[in-house]
């Protein structure tokens, strides 16, 4: 067998085992989103200062950004006639949100930087910016998470406000909460929303990065987001009578 059909019968091996690996992960994420639909049927829903898509609509398209753990909560404030992409890793769990996302209609653009910038390209993080960005030119607003995976919670990286600088629109802090949920035993605490709950979005005020913005600035701007996200999603437990030991 010469080297070119080795390579070719590699390949459509790597792919079969991809595409059998991949089914678990669809059908959890389909199972995910009819819970969800279930929880915003039977939950109250308590919005401040109203739906984001609504409240600011002048300022779309927006970057709506919250916490790992609470980002698939968007499902819950989603409009169809707003178009909308959400990022998620190139993960198995990324695989998971994928599938609960499409389930509401929502794109989705897979990739993530990381830690170290030496697995940004690995992980899909350069090319998942560039979507992003594109989809902010082309008038669709976006979704990400503000923290970095696997560190410390509740910590806003860089990502979202190079997004902000580079595409010139305005990032809108997210917090969510329902009043009763089953916390996993993750690094993010992750949540599972239950149905039959008081339900809260909250959405901070928007908040701008000037594309000149130097390097003290970007960081000022990265406490200013992380502060406003705790802030909102204090906020949203609040709301909604619990609080959470974070």
């Amino acid at each position: 067998m010469s080297e070119t059909h080795m390579l070719r019968d590699t390949m459509r091996r790597a792919l079969r085992r991809s595409r059998e690996w991949l089914w678990p992960y669809v059908v959890a994420g389909k199972a995910g989103a009819a819970v969800m639909r279930l929880v915003r049927a039977t939950s109250s829903m308590t919005m401040e200062p109203g739906n984001p898509f609504e409240v600011y609509a002048d300022r779309a398209p927006f970057i709506l950004t919250t916490w790992h753990g609470q980002h698939l909560m968007v499902a819950f404030i989603v409009r169809p006639d707003m178009p909308m992409r959400v990022l998620v890793s190139k993960s198995r769990d990324g695989d998971l949100s994928a599938a609960f996302l499409s389930s509401f209609g929502l794109g989705t653009v897979r990739g993530s930087g990381g830690r170290d910038r030496r697995y940004t390209v690995e992980k899909g993080g350069a090319r998942a910016f560039l979507q992003l960005k594109r989809a902010l030119d082309e008038g669709a607003s976006v979704a990400t998470i503000a923290d970095i995976s696997n560190t410390i919670r509740r910590k806003c990286g860089e990502g979202v406000i190079a997004l902000a600088r580079a595409s010139g629109r305005p990032i809108i802090p997210m917090g969510f909460a329902t009043s009763r949920w089953y916390e996993l035993d993750t690094w993010d605490k992750a949540t599972i929303h239950l149905p039959f709950s008081r339900a809260a979005a909250i959405a901070g005020d928007p908040i701008e990065v000037p594309r000149d913005a130097d390097p003290a600035l970007v960081e000022a701007k990265r406490q200013e987001v992380e502060r406003a996200i705790n802030a909102v999603t204090d906020r949203a437990y609040q709301v909604v009578g619990k609080n959470r030991d974070w």
